[in-house]
């Protein structure tokens, strides 16, 4: 039987897709995209969703598959998360809630931990320390002023009740009333400008 122009075509471009395919098979690793699940659990996840990024020392590694309550014993936040099986997390590592820049979104971080600990199976738990809730922080802040409020009052009401005893002592103790208010001026000044700008406190963190 003679082949058609059309046969011969059809068979050039057969052998030359088998060709690619085969070709592709041999440089592609074989792993590639294959995942396990690492779960940890946080008491605050503020900005943590599905999809949300992980990194394992800084590289991106996976994603969050799964973001649902735990009600027993305490409710916590479970995290789920689907993560390259070429990333090596061991038993020690410390999974935590960071942001991408200034005002990015939050992922999920994962310390590198120690390399003569075993790696994480899959379907295994991790350790995670909790995030520090601004509503805390900015209480703290606020706490912190009024100490500072009560104290500039008793040493001003020390420098004015100097008896002969102590009279030398009069200019060092105005001294520090005024050191006080200073600092307590500046503290003041520094928290409102925090609370309406809290991404500061990231660029701080860098400095």
């Amino acid at each position: 039987m003679k082949m058609t122009n059309e046969i011969k075509t059809g068979i050039i471009v057969v052998s030359a897709i088998f060709v690619v395919m085969l070709f592709y098979a041999k440089t592609t690793d074989s792993t590639a995209g294959r995942s396990y699940k690492v779960k940890t659990y946080f008491n605050y996840a503020e900005g943590i969703k599905q999809d949300a990024i992980v990194k394992l020392a800084g590289i991106e590694v996976g994603r969050v598959e799964k973001v649902k309550f735990q009600y027993t014993p305490d409710t916590k936040i479970e995290i789920v998360m689907s993560v390259s099986d070429r990333a090596r997390i061991h038993e020690d590592s410390i999974a935590f809630i960071a942001t991408s820049g200034m005002i990015g979104d939050a992922y999920i971080g994962i310390t590198s931990g120690s390399a003569d600990k075993p790696n994480v199976s899959s379907g295994g738990t991790i350790a995670s320390e909790d995030p520090v809730e601004m509503r805390k922080l900015w209480k703290k802040a606020d706490s912190i002023a009024d100490n500072l409020d009560k104290t500039l009052i008793e040493v001003k009401a020390l420098a004015e009740n100097v008896n002969g005893v102590v009279k030398d002592n009069k200019p060092r103790i105005d001294g520090i009333a005024a050191n006080l208010e200073k600092t307590s001026a500046n503290f003041k000044d520094f928290s409102a400008d925090i609370k309406d700008h809290p991404w500061k406190l990231l660029m701080k963190g860098k400095e």
